[in-house]
């Protein structure tokens, strides 16, 4: 662009002079206002030139979406820096992307400190491609290379604090799928780095991003191993791409579409998204209704409202981003529902396990009652949850519980023998923490009575139960 704008100028000067000289041997007043003429149409034809040159260069800088870019947290994206070899995949919705159009992708540039040594862990092959996923659903859910296309190989550095990579050949994205950027590195050493990774990362969904990284081999992208699953992402700028003016609608984290939740609403949370100021919420027992919440302004990413919500009702939540340029558009509601108290709610309606192996998906355990207060048999209280009961033969039974992916309940299991009104401690098990899964086993005694009640921990106030699935079997 440079070299263009010297090249008019030396034109231009080049046949003033010639002009001038034949004006000097001629002094024609005809060739004089001629040549006058020709020198306006000249500086015109600049003019118009350098607007040109000036609205493309704009254009070549305003072409560019950030991800994040001010973030300092560290991870193994977009690939490791202290193991030797590692492959990373990572997913940027189209939703975050917020694109103004399909373009074509030219670049991208990832950010770390400019102090951060990555010599040796400086050869990239870089991939991009398109994906209906927004998560990685197991350790192995690789995004087959067939559907990447390589956008880049070759020797990388950080130019004060950046890697900038620029494709030989654009990949053209289509604006209607998310983008899947991949990136292998093949160096045989590691930079040290205080010991960490040294790639600046974002928080985002779960399961965003899954690596592999090792000391024994380069990793092949055709067949990778299983890898390890995390809820980040590269900090990154997209070259070529031209963001919307108005922010990207937010990814709703809490309630979760389709969620079952408890009646007792306490909070509304969502991830930040770039260029945004404030958001307005919106909740209502319609699509698109705002008779709970009328567009209230939010200038965090949570909100929690006084709410008591109505068993078997649905709902509706809709989040925008506003900025100077004004709010995200087409956003859509995200839907969950208040279940009605669950069938075994309490001790007397407990389900009755006969046929073994038996399983049961509590999917409303969010909205069970602490009925009479919480279960105080045991030394260890619990909360009053779900009940199940099944009657000893003499044979050894397992109980075990199991959480969905990302549930937060913590869930304690009671066991107790004897009726309803009458029972007697057999034990209770919390050996993990929110999301972890308990389990025991004993042997029963034949024609007696045993009742388990799924609850929270918690020993003296009533907190919300979550979902589980609980398996009996006996050997």
């Amino acid at each position: 662009m440079i070299n263009l704008i010297n090249n008019c100028l030396f034109y231009c000067l080049k046949y003033c002079f010639l002009g001038f000289c034949i004006f000097i041997y001629s002094f024609n007043v005809v060739f004089i206002v001629k040549l006058a003429k020709c020198f306006l149409l000249i500086l015109l034809i600049m003019k118009r030139v350098l607007f040109l040159l000036l609205f493309l260069t704009i254009s070549m800088f305003n072409a560019q979406i950030h991800m994040n870019i001010g973030s300092t947290n560290t991870g193994t994206a977009p690939v490791s820096t202290f193991f030797s070899y590692s492959y990373v995949q990572q997913i940027y919705p189209k939703q975050e992307l917020n694109a103004s159009a399909s373009g074509n992708i030219t670049g991208l540039t990832f950010y770390l400190d400019p102090s951060s040594k990555i010599t040796d862990s400086s050869n990239w092959t870089v991939y991009l491609g398109h994906t209906s996923k927004t998560a990685f659903t197991s350790a192995t859910d690789w995004v087959p290379l067939a559907q990447l296309t390589q956008v880049f190989e070759g020797t990388v550095i950080n130019n004060n604090g950046k890697v900038q990579i620029v494709f030989a050949s654009p990949f053209a994205f289509n604006n209607t799928d998310n983008l899947v950027v991949a990136a292998k590195e093949n160096s045989a050493s590691i930079d040290i780095n205080n010991f960490d990774e040294v790639f600046h990362v974002y928080p985002h969904l779960q399961y965003s991003t899954l690596y592999y990284k090792g000391d024994k081999m380069v990793i092949d992208p055709v067949s990778p191993p299983g890898g390890i699953r995390a809820d980040y992402k590269s900090a990154v700028t997209f070259s070529g791409l031209t963001p919307r003016t108005t922010p990207g609608c937010p990814f709703v984290t809490n309630p979760l579409n389709n969620a079952f939740v408890s009646p007792v609403f306490s909070n509304i949370s969502w991830l930040p998204v770039e260029g945004a100021g404030s958001y307005k919420v919106s909740l209502g027992t319609s699509p698109g209704g705002t008779d709970l919440i009328n567009q209230q302004p939010v200038t965090a990413n949570t909100m929690s409202p006084a709410l008591t919500l109505v068993r078997n009702t649905d709902y509706y939540l809709k989040v925008v981003a506003v900025s100077g340029a004004g709010e995200s558009t087409g956003c859509q509601d995200i839907f969950f529902r208040v279940p009605p108290t669950p069938v075994n709610d309490d001790c007397a309606n407990a389900l009755v396990a006969s046929v073994f192996p038996y399983t049961y998906v509590q999917n409303d355990g969010v909205t069970a009652t602490n009925n009479a207060g919480n279960i105080a048999v045991c030394s260890d209280a619990m909360n009053d949850g779900t009940w199940f009961k099944f009657t000893g033969d003499g044979s050894e039974f397992t109980v075990v519980i199991t959480l969905p992916s990302g549930s937060t309940f913590d869930p304690q299991m009671g066991i107790y023998m004897g009726s309803c009104g009458n029972l007697t401690c057999r034990g209770t098990v919390d050996s993990n923490g929110a999301g972890g899964q308990e389990g025991a086993r004993f042997v029963t005694v034949a024609g007696t009575d045993y009742y388990i009640n799924i609850g929270s921990f918690e020993e003296t106030v009533d907190v919300p139960e979550g979902n589980f699935t609980i398996s009996i079997t006996k050997t």
